[in-house]
Formats: structure tokens, C-alpha cells, sequence
């Protein structure tokens, strides 16, 4: 008969560490422009991809004020600017 095997080396398994990033905690809107606007705090801003002045704490509220700026912004019918996304603040708009 065999004596049964060492297996106390399982007992001091450690769980695999965790690689996760940890989530981003300030989020800032790109807005994609189409013409040259003045804008109160911004200035001049010409057309292309723009990184707005503000930075939120998630990513739903960074969408929902982009939205009702993009509402406020353009008149019926017309586009001056779109929402193009909002990214954590380390990243940036493609």
C-alpha cells in the first residue's frame, strides 16, 4: 500500500493577482465641430475634433451634460457641432 501524496503545497495557494485598471474617475467630452464658432469660454474654436473645458466624475454625466450642450448649441434643422464621445481624461478622441 502507498502512503498518499504530500499535497500540502495546495494549501498554501495564493489567488492570482488582479491586472485590472482601476476605473476611470474624470471623463472629458470631444465634441466634433463643423464650423468656426465663438464661444464664451472657449474662444474661437475651428472646425474639428475639441476636447471640452469641463471634466465629470462618470461617464453618464459627462453624456447627459454633452447632450443638452449639443441641444442648447444647435438651432433646428442645423449643425454646428456633434457629440463625438466622452473619454477618461488620460485618453483621446480618434
Amino acid at each position: 500500500m502507498r502512503p498518499p501524496p504530500d499535497l500540502s503545497f495546495m494549501l498554501d495557494a495564493k489567488p492570482a493577482p488582479t491586472t485590472h485598471a482601476p476605473p476611470a474617475r474624470r471623463w472629458r467630452n470631444f465634441y466634433r465641430v463643423y464650423h468656426v464658432l465663438s464661444l464664451y469660454r472657449l474662444g474661437t474654436i475651428f472646425p474639428g475634433v475639441h476636447g471640452g473645458p469641463d471634466v465629470f466624475p462618470s461617464k453618464e454625466i459627462a453624456e447627459e451634460r454633452a447632450h443638452s450642450f449639443i441641444r442648447a448649441i444647435n438651432p433646428p434643422g442645423r449643425y454646428f457641432m456633434e457629440f463625438a464621445g466622452a473619454f477618461p481624461e488620460d485618453d483621446a478622441a480618434n
